[in-house]
């Protein structure tokens, strides 16, 4: 029977992009906004980078804006420290001693706090996280004995342009402060080409064909995201009827999902 496979993840230039701000921004302590469309692989780089520098002694705090923490400030404070019961002054006090470092002092640790889907947060929540990365002003200005962490926000296309006029006021300071505005690109034909083959392993008229197809259909979409999805669907076909996926199943997955095979 067909087992079903986990989510490949390649070296692509959004991952390129993303260890190249997230490692300026450790040794900086910045502000990274990285912004991008969705299904390009951000989730999926950003979990491989952060492997990456956590592997390399980096202090990293990882969290992505589901559920309460997306608008609440006590449960995002919550998310950052950990601990329960405590009042929003004590929130934010764990908070920041739980996610600083010292990245200007010789022998660190540099600190990045890294929020995947940022578009979203509330106004609110953007700017505590602003107040909290303020807190490092003094060691941006040169003073390498003062705490600070790097902040890194990854989010679509409309993160930060969305919002009511007043949320867009409110946020205006946070614009100021931004020390990387970086916009992802979108996947290209080599990095289609190499998810293919990275879903669809192997040799034989069978396993080329259905490379091809889910790459078209990637390439259509504009969205790695799209191509394992289809991918998926015909895997999950073929353990339903106990065979090994073939073309024939990925086809009628990219028929369903709105592709022409």
């Amino acid at each position: 029977m067909t087992e079903l496979p986990e989510i490949p993840t390649i070296d692509t230039a959004v991952c390129a992009t993303m260890r190249l701000v997230i490692g300026d921004v450790l040794d900086g302590a910045g502000l990274a906004v990285m912004r991008g469309p969705v299904g390009i692989g951000k989730s999926f780089a950003l979990r491989k980078v952060i492997d990456e520098f956590a592997a390399d002694g980096a202090k990293v705090t990882h969290l992505a804006a589901t559920g309460a923490v997306q608008g609440k400030i006590a449960e995002f404070l919550r998310a950052l420290h950990g601990r329960e019961g405590v009042s929003s002054a004590e929130g934010l006090e764990l908070a920041f001693d739980m996610i600083c470092g010292f990245p200007f002092r010789d022998y660190g640790p540099r600190s990045v706090v890294i929020v995947d889907e940022a578009q979203d947060l509330a106004a609110p929540i953007i700017a505590q996280l602003r107040g909290l990365w303020d807190r490092g002003e003094l060691a941006r200005l040169g003073d390498p004995w003062c705490p600070a962490f790097g902040l890194v926000m990854v989010g679509n296309d409309q993160f930060l342009s969305n919002g009511t006029r007043q949320d867009r006021v409110n946020l205006k300071p946070l614009w100021d402060r931004i020390t990387h505005n970086i916009r992802l690109p979108r996947p290209s034909k080599d990095e289609h080409e190499a998810f293919a083959h990275a879903v669809f392993p192997g040799e034989g008229e069978n396993a080329n064909k259905m490379r091809a197809m889910v790459q078209a259909f990637g390439e259509d979409h504009g969205s790695l995201r799209a191509a394992h999805k289809a991918a998926r669907q015909a895997f999950i076909r073929a353990s339903q009827k106990g065979q090994d996926v073939n073309a024939d199943h990925l086809a009628f997955s990219i028929r369903m999902m709105g592709g022409r095979e």
